[in-house]
């Protein structure tokens, strides 16, 4: 039975409420698969202000105080982590781009995934992992996990998978397997379908497609149910399919090339992170298959 082999778990902080809850969802994940944590925080200008109010920028000793208070921060989360989960925990704290800083430590550090809290466009922009985290998502080499405040469970029982007509798009049920196993979860395959595309060949090829999917997976013992669904924006129709199941995770891919078939790229998924109230992670395309599953 395939697991998430995570050995590695990067989540940047912030030190706000949703960072905290991205930190919960990594805890779960690595009692899970005995993976070690590694805290990131990036200092910026601006961070401070909301989620470290003892420091203040007119002080003459600004960055004595606000060093030590973020260390102390730190060091807060790995006593509550260490005492609680008996995890192993690491600290760093960088200066810079947090969007650069993320991807440059996931890489150093070989990061198996990255967990982030994010507020979405909505959320207040000027927090760090607000208007930075598709940016990760779609620069990072590893798995992103990103969550909004409204993910209060911890755990997945529901997983959707969107499979549109782009030539990646199925190489994504290789990890919602590896979730599936892990947290004994049922998936929720979600064939996609522009009302654009009425070719009679395209369709025959689309269902021959989903049938694939759908015996890989009954080959390897996962719960799944399959659905196919013609719609005109794809990423609302994910996010409105995944309400509907009681979903608490959409798996997508971070495709940034953009064709006249695939939907699921640069835009699309860009909507789908930041608009949805429901956790996504998201991975980069490799080799554009799944092991079984021939490409078109």
């Amino acid at each position: 039975m395939l697991k998430l082999d995570v050995k590695r778990i990067l989540i940047p902080t912030d030190f706000s409420e949703t960072a905290d809850l991205a930190l919960e969802h990594a805890s779960h994940m690595a009692k899970l698969t005995g993976a070690e944590i590694i805290l990131l925080h990036v200092v910026t200008s601006y961070a401070f202000k909301a989620n470290l109010p003892e420091v203040n920028d007119d002080d003459e000793a600004f960055n004595t105080k606000l060093s030590g208070a973020v260390g102390a921060k730190l060091d807060e989360y790995v006593e509550s982590l260490s005492s609680n989960y008996g995890m192993k925990v690491i600290t760093k704290v960088t200066y810079g781009s947090v969007r650069d800083e993320v991807v440059r430590m996931a890489n150093d550090l070989d990061a198996d995934i990255i967990i982030i809290g994010t507020h979405g466009v909505s959320g207040i922009r000027e927090f760090f992992m607000g208007s930075n985290a598709f940016r990760i998502v779609s620069e990072a080499g590893c798995p992103v996990l990103s969550v909004q405040r409204s993910a209060q469970k911890i755990g997945f029982e529901n997983i959707v998978v969107p499979i549109d007509n782009s030539f990646h798009s199925r190489e994504k049920i290789g990890l919602a397997i590896r979730l599936a196993n892990t947290y004994n979860a049922q998936l929720h395959i979600c064939g996609l379908r522009s009302h654009d595309h009425d070719d009679a060949d395209l369709n025959a090829k689309f269902r021959m497609k989903m049938k694939q999917v759908e015996d890989y997976l009954t080959e390897r013992d996962i719960r799944f149910t399959a659905t196919t669904l013609f719609c005109s924006n794809i990423a609302t129709a994910t996010m409105e399919f995944a309400a509907e199941k009681g979903a608490d995770l959409i798996v997508i891919m971070n495709e940034q090339e953009t064709n006249t078939t695939g939907f699921f790229m640069g835009p699309y998924a860009q909507q789908v992170v930041n608009h949805s109230s429901i956790p996504v992670i998201s991975m980069r395309p490799t080799s554009g298959y799944i092991s079984g599953v021939t490409p078109y």
